[in-house]
């Protein structure tokens, strides 16, 4: 009987202070475990976003400089609008000379624009001023809208080729595959160029 009156007495004095030291050590390891765990997800969230956001950014600055350049495009005879499927080379007006300015990805996987100004244009050797645009590109692919003289459709094709399509095309697509990119590996834009005719040569429509 007094052995079990003394185990009560014991149960409702509660815990010692070494069991709420070693209670409380125990709490403060786990909230220390998960906010080390939370906090580190917290900052690959925020450098995957920024990564994006600066990859975002790059993509539409790019896009976006060359639909100006494109859409202020024009005919001039030395310098004829010309391109491939992963270049493209076109007459504008940089500074207010007439320049010539070009589009293309360089052995680094890197898209770069040149921009020559008249006495480059006719010099041998990478003559002209560069800038790289966007890294780590897979594949650029452009594509040329022009009127066919026989259905007076238009159509697209991969080359434009002055002997051809003595003028500027209505319209040019880009399309960019990327490697190891966060927001998708691919884009593509349309660029409707107002000047453009997309007329072939008369010699070809006969």
């Amino acid at each position: 009987m007094l052995n079990r009156e003394k185990n009560n007495l014991r149960l409702n004095r509660g815990f010692t202070l070494i069991e709420l030291t070693i209670s409380s050590a125990i709490i403060f390891l786990v909230s220390i475990t998960v906010f080390s765990v939370f906090a580190s997800g917290i900052n690959v969230w925020r450098r995957a976003s920024q990564a994006r956001s600066s990859y975002g950014y790059g993509l539409r600055l790019a896009a976006d400089k060359l639909g100006v350049e494109l859409r202020n495009a024009f005919r001039f005879t030395t310098i004829p609008f010309e391109g491939t499927e992963d270049s493209i080379f076109f007459a504008n007006l940089v500074d207010n000379q007439v320049s010539r300015i070009s589009y293309f990805v360089n052995e680094k996987d890197i898209l770069c624009r040149r921009i020559q100004d008249y006495s480059d244009v006719f010099k041998r050797g990478e003559s002209g001023k560069y800038d790289l645009l966007l890294s780590d590109v897979k594949k650029l692919k452009f594509s040329y809208c022009y009127l066919d003289n026989n259905t007076g459709d238009y159509k697209w094709k991969e080359k434009w080729v002055k002997e051809e399509q003595d003028s500027i095309p209505r319209a040019v697509k880009i399309e960019l595959t990327f490697k190891n990119k966060p927001e998708g590996s691919s884009f593509a834009k349309t660029i409707l160029i107002p000047i453009g005719t997309g007329a072939q040569s008369i010699e070809l429509g006969q």
